[in-house]
């Protein structure tokens, strides 16, 4: 806390403001100030000529993102690409603010010149003179379209190779989706649609977006946005295989250099007619289902590896034609997998069995004449009950080992009256061979000179791109919605800058790893949004006192790695 100081000096007391801090124990002057002669003061009630305010001002995650994005030249190549008229801020500048926030404390248009206030930015962009409120957005975001976006990566992804030596060689692809509120009535709102949302939303349009990421490090080198009725597989062949094709070209690298990393989601026999005439290597998962044969096998038959991760797996080489040529496949056993899938069938599988149990105990016994409420009368027919429980019971992985069997005549007379009985059991052999399928999964690799338990590992980093979704999704920071947009180029606008934000922090978490300070996303963020500024405000003094606040030990070192001091 600051503190009055009295100093006298030839006859005369002046007062400062002093505040101290600890340096090894020992206490130091941390910052002083003069206020003046005592004589002007009103020393018993609050300094009345000089009344003290001080507010707190973000400083340490925007200055790190901010180096990060002057080490890419992200301004400079926003602009070059989407130029506009020598009047206020830039696109490239409008855009980089924009994600910053989005980094830091994410909020809607409206609110960042207000947030803008309580950060260093001014300070960044000494430039700022208009209101950076939505309309100043939306009519920047109309700068920008899917080619210009396209642009801007391509040259991006140049200076993130050469500033940050990023191994281009293995990309992960994934495709995902997010929900919106937008009902779109306009031409120029053709982005959102009914699709199959991945969150579940099914009466909400959504908005699809897919990424590249790379396996080292799981930065994102360029997403594509695209509308919500687009299925992933048509996705992939139509759009993103092409666009990929494009930046390799555009960097001189060539396609057999590459390794694609991707899901069963994106099979098609198209996409593999392009990924063979483009000599992509690639690693990608496959359809249990196609290959039934394979999922009888004894777990003896795999052969035992350790992963990285400590966690234990079995391969086996196959073989098979597929999408028109011979492909190299590799079947893998999980045994943990295998045991908690067993675990979690077997609880269904006794769950389905008391259901059927509780439903049918009062439904199947008639006495003569009696009437019962509801759809009763159809219980009295066989053919009726036979049908409802295989209803009950489901899919046909789940018929095969839940038996039944219901004795009595085909129908119950309501004169008459009688009693079905119905005898529920589970049969061990069927429940023995679906055991054996569990826990094993399919992959299909072209990469032949990798052992099979490295191509598993590889595919299984496929996580990094996924994480990148959550990152996006996430209600911290980025937050890509809720969306306050509706039109294409606004929504186009928003994303990119999310996407933008997201290049940032992953290239930050990079440089700190670099500089021998390896953290998470999460980790960084929490660390250095503890590096803070302190305004201090004086009544009657024209310009500001600002001091940076007391530092945890992880927040000075990576204020001291970061040089973040050339900022302050």
């Amino acid at each position: 806390m600051p503190f009055l100081v009295r100093k006298l000096l030839k006859g005369r007391t002046y007062l400062y403001l002093r505040h101290n801090h600890r340096v090894n124990g020992k206490v130091k002057t941390a910052w002083q100030i003069y206020l003046g002669p005592e004589e002007e003061f009103h020393l018993h009630s609050k300094i009345a000529k000089r009344e003290i305010k001080t507010e707190t001002i973000e400083f340490g995650l925007i200055a790190a993102l901010f180096q990060v994005a002057k080490r890419i030249k992200l301004i400079e190549v926003i602009d070059a690409v989407s130029p506009k008229r020598n009047q206020g801020l830039s696109v490239g500048e409008h855009l980089v603010i924009a994600a910053l926030n989005r980094c830091v404390q994410p909020t809607t248009k409206s609110q960042l010149q207000s947030w803008i206030d309580k950060t260093i930015i001014r300070k960044l962009f000494p430039n700022i003179t208009e209101n950076l409120d939505s309309r100043a957005y939306w009519n920047h975001f109309r700068y920008l379209n899917d080619e210009k976006i396209e642009k801007i990566e391509k040259e991006l992804i140049k200076n993130i190779q050469s500033e940050f030596n990023i191994d281009m060689s293995q990309l992960s692809f994934d495709p995902t989706n997010f929900y919106s509120y937008i009902n779109p009535k306009k031409e120029n709102q053709t982005i959102p649609k009914h699709g199959h949302s991945k969150e579940g939303r099914k009466t909400l349009n959504i908005i699809n977006l897919s990424l590249f990421c790379t396996l080292d490090g799981g930065i994102p080198l360029f997403h594509l946005l695209y509308p919500g009725n687009i299925q992933d597989a048509v996705h992939f062949k139509e759009q993103a295989l092409p666009a990929l094709k494009r930046k390799l070209s555009s960097l001189n690298l060539s396609s057999s250099e590459i390794t694609l990393i991707f899901d069963k989601g994106n099979l098609s026999n198209e996409a593999f007619e392009q990924i063979d005439e483009q000599r992509f290597r690639y690693i990608c998962s496959d359809r249990p289902s196609t290959h039934k044969k394979h999922l009888s096998l004894d777990p003896d038959q795999f052969q035992m590896s350790i992963l990285p991760n400590g966690k234990e797996i079995g391969t086996s080489i196959i073989s098979g034609k597929k999408y028109g040529k011979n492909r190299h496949f590799i079947a893998v056993y999980s045994p943990k997998k295998a045991e908690w899938q067993f675990k979690n069938f077997l609880k269904k599988v006794e769950r389905k069995k008391q259901e059927i149990k509780d439903y049918f105990q009062t439904r199947l016994n008639f006495a003569p004449n009696e009437s019962k409420q509801g759809k009763s009368g159809m219980w009295r027919i066989k053919t009726n009950v036979d049908k409802k429980i295989l209803s009950m019971i489901g899919s046909k992985k789940f018929q095969n080992v839940l038996k039944y069997s219901i004795s009595g005549p085909d129908s119950i007379s309501k004169e008459e009256g009688g009693t079905f009985k119905l005898y529920l059991s589970i049969d061990p052999l069927t429940l023995a061979e679906t055991k054996n399928t569990m826990g094993k999964s399919f992959l299909m690799s072209n990469v032949e000179e990798f052992a099979p338990e490295k191509i598993v590992w590889v595919y299984r980093q496929q996580y990094l791109v996924e994480q990148a979704f959550k990152w996006l999704k996430n209600s911290d920071f980025l937050q890509i919605r809720p969306m306050y947009h509706s039109v294409d180029s606004s929504i186009r606008g928003h994303v990119f800058v999310c996407y933008l934000g997201l290049v940032l922090l992953s290239l930050l978490v990079r440089n700190l790893i670099d500089l021998g300070v390896p953290s998470s996303i999460y980790e960084a963020i929490a660390t250095l949004n503890e590096i803070r500024i302190t305004r201090i405000i004086l009544t009657g003094k024209r310009n500001p006192i600002e001091n940076l606040n007391q530092l945890s030990p992880k927040a000075d070192l990576l204020y001291s790695k970061l040089k973040l001091n050339q900022f302050f």
